[in-house]
């Protein structure tokens, strides 16, 4: 990659990163609130910030399925971007829980006699309370242990949302290194008082 597209595509994750971990912030301001957590508000800012993830992890860690473009351009911007395939930014039930939101759906939707879970519980203990072969876990969230729970087709799938958490900070402050030691190319922004 040339010095241009290095400073473009590591702008691009650190706006994601930042945007993300924004979104994780205010979910867990909301989720904290006992009388607010099972609002709808809750939702929207964890599948904004897994979407943000998402778009981070992709540019880090593109499908073997993608173009070699797309292979070469992550293992150069990880390379970069001291980042490396143990990362929690590679985490693909996370990135997956968004991107195949639609066939998970399509899945949930066929199945007959069970209730949808879309609740947050304190900790692990009030969710295993429940009786599990009556639902589908559309979304859960455990605030002690900050798990995300969703289903999938062989059942539900935890993931620990804290490792990726601080893995955006990490790379946030790598990115905003990268960034200030580089000229702008190409690119018109407000001065930054």
């Amino acid at each position: 990659m040339t010095p241009e597209q290095l400073f473009v595509y590591t702008d691009e994750v650190c706006i994601h990163a930042q945007l993300a971990i924004s979104n994780y912030l205010t979910f867990g301001n909301i989720v904290h609130e006992e009388k607010n957590r099972q609002t709808r508000e809750a939702w929207m800012y964890l599948q904004s910030f897994l979407s943000h993830f998402g778009m981070v992890s992709k540019l880090l860690y593109a499908p073997s399925s993608r173009q070699e473009v797309s292979k070469n351009r992550a293992i150069e911007l990880r390379e970069y971007l001291e980042t490396n395939e143990t990362s929690a930014l590679n985490d693909r039930d996370a990135r997956n829980a968004i991107e195949h939101l639609d066939e998970r759906m399509d899945n949930w939707l066929s199945v007959e006699g069970k209730g949808f879970l879309e609740s947050v519980f304190q900790n692990k203990a009030a969710y295993e309370y429940l009786d599990s072969d009556r639902w589908i876990v559309r979304r859960v969230f455990l605030v002690d242990e900050e798990i995300f729970i969703t289903q999938e087709q062989d059942g539900p799938k935890e993931m620990s949302l804290a490792p990726i958490e601080q893995e955006l900070y990490r790379i946030i402050e790598v990115c905003r290194d990268k960034l200030d030691n580089h000229k702008s190319y190409y690119i018109v922004q407000p001065e930054q008082g």
